[in-house]
């Protein structure tokens, strides 16, 4: 393989850690939903090593372009180890046919995990293949460029292109975020709350999904029970049920509650089996996690929200504003109490008074308050 088709490796190696990197500190929080998602072993998912993840691909980026041989071939080995790993998990959510998000590349591109995720995983992985035999025969970046002599102009060309391809997709990624900004919340459409069949207990009769908000608001929880993303969702759902107990929250899935208490027992106390799919299919199937509010007139008041930081922004809108509602009612209660003691001092002195007056009248003294008469004086 000649000169420039193997620096080509090495710089797109570099150029795919340094973007992924460079994406995952600028939006940490789908780093925390990725090592969920795609199901990184517990040792390894833990808050420093999530933190320190994409430091670990720029600093190997700037390892891979500046180390000569036989150093190369270490920092190529661990470049292959790393997207290999990679290869595999992504593999394993594909495999089980659920869904998941990587955030790979922080907010640039797609995050949802499927057959175009792992066919790009297993491209890369090639290419660091690739790194690494070169690195075994002798070679690295910098050798690489050594030996370019006046065809060095094609490494430009090689640069301006990734460069313009990332701001082709930062750009748009920007755009749909300030478009997202900038949508007023009371243009949210509020629609009837969908007539679907849904199940509350094993066997028991089906009532309609608009039948649940009749008296309490809901929080519909669209979970499946081997997703990360949506683990880490069951694990919060008492927490967020205890801080606002004027809401109930509901986990919706179609498995029977029979096999719930057996794949997802914390779901228990929240389960509410779907009839036949229905309520996922009247929703357009906005994947799971996915959460959507249910206002006790009829009318959907919030959602689909769909994906973990969805949901968990539109649980702490909830808790905000029944907590701002809560504490104006007991605000109005404690001025209501206050008014009413003002109310019971008054007339606890009226009724002092009367009783003085009454008592000085019958012990034959005049009312200090009634005016004594011309013939008294």
């Amino acid at each position: 393989m000649d000169t420039p088709a193997l620096l080509t490796a090495w710089l797109v190696l570099a150029a795919v850690l340094i973007a992924s990197g460079i994406g995952k500190l600028r939006h940490p929080e789908g780093t925390d939903e990725a090592f969920t998602a795609l199901k990184v072993p517990d040792a390894l998912n833990r808050a420093w090593i999530i933190r320190s993840h994409p430091w670990g691909e720029i600093a190997l980026t700037l390892l891979l372009l500046a180390l000569p041989h036989p150093l190369s071939l270490v920092v190529a080995a661990v470049g292959l180890a790393l997207f290999t790993a990679y290869l595999v998990l992504v593999w394993r959510v594909v495999a089980s046919g659920e869904e998941a998000s990587c955030n790979c590349f922080g907010a640039t591109g797609s995050s949802t995990v499927d057959r175009w995720t792992l066919a790009r995983n297993i491209l890369l992985a090639v290419v660091a293949l690739v790194v690494v035999v070169d690195a075994a025969t002798g070679g690295s970046a910098v050798a690489r460029m050594g030996t370019l002599g006046s065809g060095w102009w094609w490494v430009v060309a090689l640069a301006v292109a990734a460069a313009v391809t990332y701001l082709i997709a930062r750009e748009g990624t920007t755009e749909v975020a300030e478009e997202e900004l900038a949508e007023p919340e009371e243009d949210y459409l509020r629609l009837p709350i969908p007539d679907v069949p849904v199940r509350l207990e094993e066997g028991g009769a089906e009532i309609s999904l608009r039948d649940l908000a009749a008296e309490r608001a809901q929080v519909i929880l669209l979970l499946n029970p081997g997703c990360g993303p949506c683990t880490t969702i069951s694990n919060k759902v008492a927490q967020w049920a205890g801080a606002v107990p004027e809401i109930d929250f509901r986990v919706l899935n179609p498995i029977s509650h029979q096999n719930m208490r057996e794949i997802k027992p914390l779901w228990e106390p929240y389960y509410v089996e779907e009839v036949g799919h229905q309520v996922g299919d009247v929703f357009g199937n906005p994947g799971r996690p996915s959460a959507i509010l249910l206002g006790m007139d009829g009318l959907l008041a919030g959602g689909p929200a769909q994906g973990l930081t969805a949901v968990e922004n539109l649980v702490a809108d909830i808790t905000e504003q029944i907590t701002e509602a809560r504490e104006a009612n007991a605000e109005i209660e404690r001025l209501n109490e206050q008014h009413a003691a003002e109310a019971e001092r008054l007339e606890a002195e009226r009724v002092a008074e009367e009783w003085a007056a009454a008592e000085a009248e019958s012990a034959g003294e005049p009312d200090p308050a009634t005016p004594r008469s011309a013939g008294a004086r």
